[in-house]
This record gives structure tokens, sequence and C-alpha cells, in this order.
């Protein structure tokens, strides 16, 4: 009898992911992909699965001027009923939810003996908690059956400290501890604030996260990370296991230097393998392992313990061992070593390609040589080295076809798997193709990864593709002349929409640099390109240099056009995630022609796609723009309520400088109402974010704060000159602020003060 298709599903764990996501609101395809990063038409295709089972509902909702499906969980409940002759499986829309989620894949353990003491630490001990060790000696083993409810993160080398934030996010608000999910999806990178919301997320629900292979990481935050959380975690707990003991110092961390077994316990896996051996046998085995778990499972596989030394031990396995495996497992073994990381079966099923694999896998399993977690198969890193040294496998089709395997998903890990494994193979001509699914799909490899991107493109640097990619991570950065020399020797050997993104990328730097009559050039030479491309994305990458050189120049009338023609053309690609920017863009244009209505009209549809997509970021940048256009229109009442909204969130996910963008709106629309008590407490408050964090449109607040004592009929010139002291360097900020304030406020007395300083410094 087939398994019951509910059963099946909920067997998933990305089903269990999407379900735990949408505990928290209503989402598109799309978002759901970005968060979980999967590809969207896998992710599409499981939401229509679950939906009709009944775990989901989908409905579609008018915004923008289309019709957008959105999905939301529509149970709370699954139940099984054992009943006279039959199972029945039923689905509730009951308030508990309490789906055994596991975000990241952990070890299944079928064997375990001993480690009372250690297992003993571990559950009584909290804060951060190291088990090291050398490898083989069952660290993972015994955290993964110490934990089994744990949050697993798996070390690769690939990742980065914003995809491990990511999936912590997604961990802590499966848990109902939202906080940090909001802050990432909110473009919050600040390390100190992520560490933080991590800290109070593991305090709050007191949850388990296991760091695995911490040895592997090359990124020197997660190591921060740990040490940050030694001191302050309290309640919940951080494992780690490594090969090498991390330097984190003895304050809250909890070290055990795990060895072999003892002789009992080794005694008791030799029985529990159902092997039968002598008290003789087993003293030459124990002195030649010393416990090590690996060891004695593989020697237990052999027949019988023959004479050897520990130098010889390993050439022993392998003879006694290897010699006795079928053709097929020989192969499996030389595929599974050729890669550093575990390998999922779907992906081992294009490689091996013979319908045994399943056998086969079981066969090497059983002998210890291949390990399982979830559905992901890998080596042991001592059996590794010689599986690769007996590999009779074609390396670089094996790595082509598995890094087009990776492609296929169009998740930004995968992504980079691919590229790694295609430059192994040395499949230089491939990293053009990889470059435009980046471009066009992908574009948030360089936002979670820009480390191990750039350490990947690196190691291809005298690639012109690769060097529009190095050249994009640095402008991120703020590196624009290191930016522009890439592109500029990269660009005679691009063609096509690649032509056209190098220029777009170009007219950007100088665009920075205020070197108006280059972007002029580069605006003419991009639109001949798109001419004769006829490209969709070409045109888009025109319109948007178009529209940001417009605006500069004070042509508003021709920047609306040009970012109504943006809109028309992200619609045509489908690009949801671009959209709301545009509408924010087309807004701003109309406020600063004075049409504050029509402005507030775009807010507004911004406003509504963003909840439609569930992107709570952009639906609370949407009320800072209401704000600011209310505003402008005078009814501050209006403007204080949905500045108020944008506020609080920003300033609970910690993205102050999201913040400080929308303090300063209600802070005028308090004295537009009069109420200087309010407008003293936004004040004070953009003053301790410029404190804490630098950030200089923050220092605006001493302004307000000397306008406050104005109107109360003191002298605010202190703090006026407190600011302009803040501010040096940023003067259009001062000259912003004090050009908003005369729709509420008779500016002339403050610029008299700050005139005054003004000519103080001069002399």
């Amino acid at each position: 009898m087939g398994m019951h298709p509910l059963m099946r599903v909920l067997s998933s764990e990305i089903n269990l992911q999407i379900l735990g996501v949408l505990r928290s609101g209503s989402f598109h395809p799309r978002e759901l992909a970005q968060i979980l990063q999967r590809d969207e038409s896998d992710v599409s295709r499981r939401l229509k699965n679950l939906e009709r089972l009944g775990l989901v509902e989908g409905r579609w909702v008018h915004a923008s001027g289309r019709n957008i499906r959105v999905y939301s969980l529509k149970v709370g409940e699954v139940n099984i009923h054992f009943e006279p002759g039959e199972v029945r499986i039923e689905a509730k829309g009951k308030t508990s939810y309490k789906f055994p989620i596991r975000w990241e894949r952990r070890p299944d353990v079928n064997l375990f003996v001993g480690r009372n003491r250690e297992i003993n630490v571990l559950r009584r001990s909290s804060g951060v908690i190291v088990v090291h060790g050398i490898a083989g000696i069952g660290k993972t083993t015994l955290v993964a059956w110490t934990f089994p409810g744990a949050y697993w993160y798996s070390i690769t080398g690939m990742e980065e400290f914003e995809y491990l934030t990511w999936q912590l996010g997604l961990f802590l608000n499966s848990l109902e501890w939202p906080d940090l999910m909001d802050y990432l999806q909110g473009g919050g990178r600040r390390e100190g604030d992520v560490l933080e919301l991590i800290l109070k997320g593991l305090e709050s629900t007191g949850g388990t996260i296991v760091i695995d292979d911490l040895h592997m990481c090359r990124d020197e935050r997660v190591s921060r990370m740990l040490s940050y959380l030694a001191r302050r975690l309290k309640g919940g707990r951080v494992v780690v296991t490594t090969r090498l003991k991390p330097n984190l110092g003895t304050e809250g961390v909890t070290y055990i230097h795990l060895r072999g077994l003892k002789p009992k316990e080794a005694y008791q896996l030799a029985r529990l393998k159902g092997k039968k051996i002598t008290p003789g046998e087993f003293a030459e085995l124990y002195g030649l392992t010393l416990g090590h778990p690996l060891t004695l499972n593989l020697l237990l596989e052999t027949h019988g313990v023959q004479e050897s030394d520990k130098e010889r031990l390993f050439d022993f396995l392998f003879s006694e061992i290897y010699q006795q495996l079928s053709e097929g497992e020989k192969r499996m073994l030389s595929i599974l070593g050729l890669f550093d990381e575990s390998i999922e079966y779907d992906a081992l099923k294009e490689l091996y390609r013979e319908r045994s694999i399943f056998t086969v896998l079981h066969s090497l399993r059983r002998r210890g040589l291949v390990e399982r977690v979830s559905e992901h198969y890998s080596l042991h890193e001592m059996i590794r080295g010689f599986a690769r040294e007996m590999s009779g496998s074609n390396r670089e089709q094996c790595y082509l076809r598995y890094s087009e395997y990776l492609l296929k998903k169009a998740a930004p890990r995968e992504f980079l798997m691919a590229l790694k494994y295609i430059i192994k193979a040395e499949a230089r001509d491939r990293i053009k193709d990889l470059v435009f699914l980046r471009i066009r799909k992908l574009r948030r490899v360089i936002m979670d990864f820009p480390k191990a991107y750039l350490r990947l493109l690196l190691e291809v640097a005298d690639d012109p593709y690769a060097k529009l990619e190095i050249g994009v991570i640095y402008f991120q950065k703020g590196l624009f002349g290191k930016a522009m020399r890439l592109w500029l020797e990269a660009e005679p050997y691009l063609t096509g929409v690649f032509k056209v993104k190098v220029k777009s990328l170009l007219s950007s730097v100088c665009m920075e640099f205020g070197d108006l009559g280059c972007v002029r050039e580069y605006l003419k030479e991009i639109k001949s390109l798109a001419e004769g491309l006829d490209d969709t994305y070409a045109w888009l990458l025109y319109y948007s240099e178009k529209t940001k050189y417009e605006f500069y120049r004070d042509n508003l009338t021709e920047a609306l056009e040009s970012s109504f023609k943006e809109l028309e053309l992200v619609k045509a690609l489908g690009d949801i995630e671009e959209e709301p920017h545009i509408l924010f863009h087309i807004g701003d244009t109309y406020l600063e022609m004075g049409k504050a209505r029509k402005a507030i009209e775009y807010y507004r549809n911004a406003l509504d796609l963003s909840r439609v997509y569930g992107v709570h970021f952009r639906e609370y940048v949407a009320y800072t723009e209401l704000a600011k256009a209310y505003y402008e229109v005078g009814k501050y009442e209006q403007a204080v309520g949905y500045a108020t909204k944008s506020a609080e969130y920003f300033l609970r996910i910690r993205s102050y400088r999201r913040a400080v963008g929308t303090l300063p709106y209600r802070c005028v629309s308090y004295i537009g109402l009069g109420n200087l008590d309010s407008a003293e407490e936004d004040a004070r408050e953009l003053i301790r974010i410029a404190q804490s964090t630098g950030y200089p449109p923050a220092w605006i607040g001493y302004i307000l704060l000397g306008v406050v004592e104005e109107l109360r009929g003191g002298d605010g010139k202190e703090y006026f000159e407190i600011a302009w002291e803040h501010l040096r360097g940023h003067e259009w900020i001062y000259r912003t602020v004090i050009k908003g304030l005369r729709k509420v406020f008779e500016t002339s007395v403050i610029e008299a003060k700050v005139n005054g300083l003004n000519s103080q410094r001069a002399g």
C-alpha cells in the first residue's frame, strides 16, 4: 500500500519549511523562494500540491493593476486516527501548530553506544558548548544523538555569515520569534545588530543551535558570533563540533575534548553490530584503534583482525575492505570521493546513472563507508582520500554534470556550488552563462554571499565576465575606483547584454562622481546597443540610468517619463522585487514636482504590492513615503500616523538608517500640530541613534531639538551649533532640514543663527 499523499508531503522538510514561514502571514511564491533560498518554480509546485491537500489556501489579490496569487496557511493541526480496519488522516484549522520543522540536515544516528558522561555535560550546559577531537572520533554523532530536535547547520566552507543568519532567522521565526527575520528582510546587515538579535532570539525561545565542522569555516564573523554569545547567552545553547579547539576564551564556554570509546563501550559496539569476537581478538582490536569509533566500525567489517600497526592501519583497511566491494560500490565511492560535501540523492542518480543506486548506497552505509544526512550522502573525510586515489570516474564530466544539476535549482547557494565545480572542471566557457543567470535571476547572490562569490571569482580573475562581477562586488562596497578599472578592462571583450550591463555600471560610477557629461555619453552608447539588441533587459538598464540622470539634472518631466518606461519593462520581465522601488521613484518625482496627491497614489500602489507579496520591509518603507507626502500637504495627523507605523517597525528591527528616514517627518509633524513634548522625544531619539551609530543624518536631532527650544521661548543656538559641528562635510543635510521646516515654522531666526555660526568660522 502506498503512502498517503498528506503523509508524503509532510515527510518533506522543504514543505514543512514552507508551512513554517506561512505561519507569519501571506506570501507570493517568489518571496517564499527568496526567504527559503530555493527555486521559485519548485516552491510554486509545492504550494499547489499543499493547496490541493487542504493545508494552504491561495487567493487572487488585485494590486497595481494586476491579479496576483498569494498563499496563506489554512490548517493548524493534522490528526491521525487509528480506527478498526483503517487509518484516517484529517487536517483541522485550529490555533495550535506543531509541525516538527527541521531547517537544516541533521545526521541520522542508527547506532550509538556509551558517552554517558559527555551526554550529561551537554544536556546540563547552556551558552556555548564546544565538542572537539580528531576526525572520525564521533563528535557529530554524539551531538546529533543528544539533541535530535536542534537546529542543525553544517559548515562546508562555501557559505557566509549572511547565509547563516538567514537560516537562524528562519529557525527563530519557527519558534515564534520573528525579529531577526524582519531585520534581515528589511535589508539589515549591521553585524552588531544581528548578533544582538540572535542573542535575544535564543534567550526568548530557549532554542538549541548546532554548528557542525566549525574548522571548515572561512568567515571569521562566525567565530565573532560565538565569542559574543559565549559571554552573554544564559538561556538556550549553541553547540559546536570542530576538529581544532577554537580560541573562544573560557568565559561562558564549555569545552568537551572527545576521545575514543572506553573498552566496555567499544565491546558493546562490536556486539550491537552482530560480531562474534573473542576477548583476545577484542584486546588486539582495541589496542590497534584505542576506541576510535570510525576505525572500529571499519575493522569490524573485515574478516577478523590481522597483524598490523597504527602506521599501516589504513593500508590494511583499504586492502581488506575495498577489495571486497563490487564494481558498482567502487564506482560509487569514486564518485563521492570527488566532492568535498554531501551530495543529494537526486544528484547522485544523475552522476551514477544505474538502477542499483539505492542497493549500492545501502551496502556502503552498512559497511560504514558512506554517511547519510537526510537525503544527502558523503564519504567520511578519512576515507575520501583513498576513494580519490582509486577514482576511475571522469572528474571533469562528473563536475559538469553536478553543476548542471545544481543550476536547475536556480538558488543562490546552489549557484555558488555550481561555479565552484565549473572552475574545478576548468570549463571557462561556462562562466559567461553563469554570470548571465546571476544578473537576470539571482541578484541576491552578491548581497547574501559577497565573500564566497568573490573568492570563487578571484580564481578566474582574468576572465572578462568574472571581472564584470568582481567589479559589481567592489561597487557594492563603495570601492568605485577599483570597480571602474575592472569594468574598463573587461568592456572590450564583452558582447550583447553584457556590454550594455557594463556601460550602465560605468554610467552609475560617473553619477556617483557627479560627472554628468560622462553619464550623457554612456547613455547614448547604451541606447544604441539596446536598439541593436532589442532586448527587454537591455532597455531596462538604459531607462534605469536615464531616470537617475534626468532626476539629478532636475528635469522632472523627463525623469517621470523614463521611470514609467522602467515600470512597463519591469512588469514585462515579471520582476516583482524591483516594481515597488520604481513606484517609490515615481512618487518621489511627483512630490518633487509639487504634486503630492499623485505621489500618494503611487506610494499606495507600492504599499499594496508589498502587502500582497508579503514583503514587510517595503510595506513600512511605503508608510515612510506616505508620511513624507502627507507632511508636504499639511495633513500632520495622517503624517504622524504613517510615520509612527514605520518608525516603530524600523526601531524594533534595528534598521536605524530607515528609522532616521522617518522620525524627522513625525517630529516636524508634531511641531505642526503644536505637540512639542512628542517632538522633543523624537529629536532625542534621533540623537541617541546618532551617538550609537555615527550615522550623519541622525545628527539633525539637535536641529529639531533647537527648534523645539525656540518655540518654547528659549534659545536653541547651542543645539544648532552642536548639529553644525557634527554635520561638517554634510552641510546639505542642514540646508534640507531648514527648507523642510519652513512648512511649519518661521525659520529666519534659525537661519540667522546658522549664518552667524558660518561667519564665526570664516573669521
